[in-house]
C-alpha cells in the first residue's frame, strides 16, 4: 500500500496561501483563487462529508468530500495513473525521441489573452511539421506520430509556452512496412524548426493575431491587447494586466530601454484625449496621471 506524502500542495496552501494572496493580490486571477479555495478545503469538513462504516467489525470513520477541482493533484491522482497507463498501452517496441516545440516571447504575451487560439496553432504546426519532415525521403520517408503535451510553464514557473513531444523512432512506408531512424537520431534540428516557425506564422488565425514584417518581431494587434490590459490594470485586475510584466520582461531580452513603456503609455494617453475631445475632463487627466504613474512603478520594478 502507498503512503501518502509528508507534505502536499495543500498543506502548503493552508499554511501560507493567505499570506501569498495578499502579496500577490495584483497578480492573481479570481480562478486561480478559487483553485488555491478549492485545493484548502479538499477533503476538510468545510466540504462537509459522510461516515464510513466496516460491516465486519463496526469501526466507522469520518470521510469527508474532495473538491474535483481538475487542478487539485489529490483529486486527480487516479485520473493521472489511468491516463499514464492508457498511453503506455499505445507505446510501440521502438526508441522514442523527445522533441521540445516553443514560441517566442512576444507570441507568448499574445497567448495571454488568445490562449485557445495560440495553443490550437502550436499544436497543429508542431504536429503537421513533424509529419512533414519525416514523410520527405531525403529524411525518413514514412509516416510517422506524437503524443504532445502542452506546458505553459517554465522550469523557473514563469509564462512559457511550449509542447513536449514523444516521437516514435520510425514509422510506416506507404508499403505498410515499418522504417526505423538511425541510432540515436531522428530529424534533423534545424529543418524541422524552420518548417514549424513557417507553419505557426502562415497558418490562416496567425495571420488575425499578428503580422511578420523584416526584422520578424510580431506585432499585430499588440495596440489592442495593450488597450485591454491597461483597462484592466486600473479596473478589476482579473488578469490580463499581467501582460504588461510579460512584455517588460521579454523585451528587456532585446535591450528595449524600459522608459520607451512610460511613452507609450502616454501615447494612448493621448490618443484617448484626442478620441473624447471636449468630453475628455480634469477628473479624467487625473485619473489617467494616476494611472500613468503607477504604470511607471510596474514597468519600473518588475523582474528582470
Amino acid at each position: 500500500m502507498q503512503m501518502p506524502p509528508a507534505l502536499e500542495v495543500a498543506d502548503i496552501f493552508r499554511r501560507h496561501g493567505e499570506a501569498f494572496r495578499a502579496a500577490q493580490r495584483e497578480h492573481l486571477s479570481q480562478s486561480q483563487r478559487r483553485v488555491m479555495a478549492a485545493v484548502e478545503a479538499c477533503r476538510t469538513a468545510v466540504l462537509g462529508g459522510h461516515l464510513e462504516r466496516c460491516e465486519d467489525c463496526g469501526e466507522t470513520r469520518i470521510a469527508y468530500n474532495s473538491c474535483r477541482n481538475r487542478h487539485c493533484p489529490k483529486c486527480q491522482g487516479l485520473a493521472r495513473a489511468q491516463w499514464l497507463a492508457d498511453r503506455h498501452a499505445e507505446l510501440l517496441p521502438v526508441p522514442y525521441f523527445h522533441v521540445v516545440f516553443t514560441v517566442p516571447a512576444p507570441i507568448a504575451a499574445i497567448a495571454l489573452q488568445n490562449k485557445a487560439v495560440v495553443y490550437d496553432i502550436l499544436f497543429k504546426a508542431a504536429a503537421e511539421a513533424v509529419r512533414t519532415i519525416a514523410a520527405d525521403r531525403k529524411h525518413l520517408g514514412a509516416e510517422t506520430g506524437m503524443i504532445a503535451i502542452l506546458h505553459t510553464w517554465g522550469q523557473t514557473l514563469t509564462h512559457h509556452p511550449h509542447l513536449h513531444c514523444i516521437v516514435p523512432g520510425g514509422g510506416l512506408a506507404p508499403n505498410g512496412r515499418w522504417v526505423a531512424c538511425r541510432p540515436g537520431f531522428f530529424l534533423p534540428v534545424h529543418v524541422l524548426s524552420r518548417l514549424y516557425r513557417r507553419l505557426f506564422l502562415e497558418h490562416p488565425e496567425a495571420q488575425a493575431l499578428f503580422r511578420s514584417e523584416g526584422s520578424d518581431l510580431v506585432k499585430g494587434s499588440m495596440l489592442a491587447l495593450a488597450i485591454e490590459a491597461i483597462l484592466d490594470f486600473a479596473g478589476d485586475r482579473t488578469g490580463h494586466f499581467r501582460m504588461i510584466e510579460c512584455e517588460v520582461q521579454s523585451h528587456d531580452a532585446y535591450g528595449t530601454p524600459r522608459k520607451l513603456f512610460g511613452e507609450f503609455f502616454g501615447v494612448i494617453k493621448d490618443t484617448m484625449r484626442e478620441l473624447l475631445g471636449t468630453d475628455w475632463s480634469p477628473e479624467i487627466e487625473g485619473a489617467w496621471q494616476s494611472l500613468l504613474t503607477e504604470l511607471d512603478q510596474v514597468v519600473a520594478h518588475s523582474e528582470a
